[in-house]
């Protein structure tokens, strides 16, 4: 990918994130990006084109998608650890407001016929991992559950969600929010964790 593109990319995904899409034009793109809309047309030939590419952008560099370096001996670090990551500065800093996102996520399901696949990709990688840890969780029996690992995968994800999506309706951002998702995973891990037998 060229400098150019990825630069249009990340400076319409801010935009996007900050504004709905009806509300980000062309004019605005190419302004921030200081293209011209001839330039511009040389890498997307539609905001519409540009918005999907976003969409992909951002699943691929806004979001966790690589799990390579998380910790693979304990449930509990590896949620800590997850924790820790999104505390750490990104690009996308600058950008205010969780409700921006769930619109941002909104739109982008209406607008892009194959958003489903690109979401559920992601989704099926977040699944891998927290389903991978909790099966060595058991293994080593620092948790006992005779749920399946997906769904108490699904559990702690979900829960993770819905903290979001609670936190962008009562205006709770950066380390509140995180505190949250700790508290309930913290929760659940408790709930699951073998109780050592009094001797």
């Amino acid at each position: 990918m060229t400098d150019s593109k990825k630069q249009i990319l990340h400076t319409a995904l801010k935009l996007f994130l900050r504004n709905s899409y009806k509300e980000v034009s062309l004019r605005d793109i190419v302004d921030e990006v200081g293209l011209t809309k001839g330039a511009f047309y040389h890498y997307y030939a539609s905001k519409e084109q540009l918005f999907e590419e976003v969409v992909k952008y951002f699943y691929n560099n806004a979001i966790i998608t690589n799990y390579n370096n998380f910790p693979k001996s304990s449930l509990k670090e590896f949620y800590e650890y997850y924790l820790n990551t999104l505390q750490e500065p990104d690009d996308f800093d600058d950008v205010e407001g969780d409700m921006n996102f769930f619109i941002f996520l909104s739109e982008a399901s209406k607008r892009i016929p194959t958003f489903m696949e690109i979401h559920l990709v992601q989704r099926k990688k977040e699944l891998w991992a927290w389903s991978e840890i909790i099966e060595i969780a058991k293994r080593n029996k620092e948790i006992k559950s005779n749920i399946p690992n997906e769904d108490l995968a699904i559990m702690f994800l979900n829960m993770s969600d819905g903290v979001s999506m609670n936190r962008a309706i009562n205006g709770k951002e950066g380390i509140a929010a995180l505190n949250d998702v700790k508290r309930d995973w913290d929760n659940l891990y408790n709930l699951l964790k073998t109780r050592k037998k009094p001797i």
